[in-house]
């Protein structure tokens, strides 16, 4: 079978009939094997896999946490002030305020600050980020439902795989790219939306059937463009948001007795027909399902801006250990893989003067010049792209970004980049790295993730409340122990 098959190919290979949950040979739709896999989370994870849960449930508390006393933040206070005028039940609570909100409106406030920050974990090669719609679903859910501590772990395992397996089902290796982005999709909010579908379906108490319908109701719900990446606008913060907020949604919907289509994913109008054409790899989607794990393979930010941007931030740091300095740069070339260029280099004027800080955190040569003049934290820092700095603008005019034969050819299971700079006095200094730091081959060590939470968390929390925290997350207490430990000056 090639990697990519149609529709039809994919129906073949999955024969249509009901799911049989516990059978030897698996069978039934791809949402009826996806759910099925869900619901045996319930039972048992491997080790490794219950073992790193909680450091995205921790990361994602942390970063949620930073983005409630961001300075000048324009997404999150929208959102708390548009979902304020919408009432409800106050059923589960939102990150460093306390405020109790019906269970979707809490995730989609607390799914926005997860991802306003741009800080949040990443998937490779499907480059999606999992957690920051998965963990704000499942925590809302779980504490909604009074679950424990195992069964909130268990829904974000089977959240964030469902997500990252969609995602890789959309690779194309001879594209080097996933479908998604090459037609402007966000992959982590449509994806997003039905791993969250399936995390918060199983706190509900949700059989396989009601998994599957919230999954399928879930798939109608997904949206994401990408398009602010590249020229601006703030929208992307809240794609994460929406995705758990429609993935809770659809988990009540299906509570409730809506049932979505069994075929939603390889059906003629189902999921991959509307965003890939119905191009899809069935065997990265549902081959080894509860034995091989997408999310072992979930990736740590070192800094806060676009993932694309972290292998020149890495040389520029390295060519500032060496002694260089802003100063001396009289020109720059960073060279980066081919398809990232659309992201982080175009349009040229814009990246080389963004509109804004945040819009600062998809330049390439802007986040070069921040790494040759910030510092702090892993290397670059928040408080590194707060405001724009005039310093740092002027930089970023002298830096061009370039195409890279090397780069290009490892992208996306590892992201590359070289920076050649010439000096005013005439020398020219190169760095390359062939895989950033935070990738697959360099993941952040324990230590080094522990700063990241402290850095983060205490921008909202005392020292001490930081590390209750953090000890309430890795005991695997409940979700309301949890968020109560996450309100802001207790």
């Amino acid at each position: 079978m090639s990697s990519h098959d149609t529709a039809a190919a994919a129906s073949a290979a999955v024969p249509d009939t009901a799911a049989a949950v516990g059978s030897a040979e698996p069978v039934g739709t791809a949402v009826q094997r996806l759910a099925a896999f869900a619901v045996g989370c319930r039972e048992s994870l491997p080790a490794a896999v219950a073992a790193d849960v909680p450091g995205r449930i921790l990361d994602i508390l942390g970063l949620a946490l930073a983005a409630s006393t961001e300075p000048g933040a324009d997404a999150v206070p929208s959102v708390l002030r548009a979902v304020r005028r919408w009432g409800g039940i106050a059923e589960s609570t939102v990150v460093g305020t306390g405020e109790r909100l019906p269970a979707p409106v809490a995730a989609l406030v607390n799914g926005t600050m997860a991802h306003a920050l741009d800080f949040d974990d990443t998937h490779l090669p499907s480059v999606l980020h999992p957690s920051a719609s998965v963990v704000p679903a499942a925590l809302a859910a779980a504490e909604a439902t009074g679950a424990d501590g195992d069964a909130l772990i268990a829904a974000v395992a089977a959240g964030i795989e469902i997500c990252n397996r969609l995602g890789t089902a959309a690779y194309d290796a001879e594209l080097r790219n996933s479908v998604f982005f090459e037609r402007g999709l966000h992959a982590t909010s449509i994806c997003g939306t039905i791993g969250s579908a399936a995390a918060a379906g199983l706190l509900y108490g949700l059989d396989a059937a009601g998994i599957a319908s919230a999954m399928g109701i879930a798939a109608s719900m997904g949206a994401g463009l990408i398009e602010a990446n590249r020229t601006g606008g703030t929208v992307k913060k809240v794609h994460c948001g929406w995705a758990a907020h429609g993935g809770v949604t659809a988990a009540v919907l299906a509570a409730e007795g809506m049932t979505g289509p069994p075929t939603v994913l390889e059906g003629r109008f189902g999921f991959f027909a509307a965003y890939t054409d119905g191009r899809f790899d069935a065997g990265a989607l549902l081959d080894g399902l509860g034995t091989r794990w997408e999310l072992l393979r979930t990736v740590y930010k070192p800094y806060p801006t676009n993932h694309f941007t972290h292998p020149g931030i890495d040389c520029a740091l390295a060519l500032r250990e060496r002694g260089l300095t802003a100063d001396d740069v009289a020109s720059a070339e960073l060279g980066v893989a081919a398809p990232v260029l659309r992201t982080i280099a175009e349009p040229a004027a814009e990246k080389a003067r963004p509109a804004s800080a945040y819009h600062a955190k998809f330049s390439g040569p802007y986040t070069v010049a921040a790494a040759l003049t910030g510092g702090g934290g892993l290397g670059v820092t928040l408080s590194d792209f707060a405001e724009l700095r005039a310093d740092r603008l002027a930089l970023a005019a002298r830096i061009r970004c370039v195409a890279d034969e090397r780069a290009t050819e490892r992208f996306p299971t590892a992201f590359g980049a070289v920076l050649r700079v010439r000096t005013h006095g005439g020398e020219l200094l190169e760095h390359r790295v062939d895989s950033s730091r935070g990738g697959p081959e360099h993941p952040l060590r324990s230590e080094e993730l522990a700063l990241k939470f402290a850095i983060n968390a205490t921008g909202a929390l005392t020292d001490a409340a930081a590390q209750a925290l953090t000890a309430t997350v890795l005991g695997r207490r409940t979700a309301t122990e949890i968020m109560q430990a996450c309100i802001a000056d207790r």
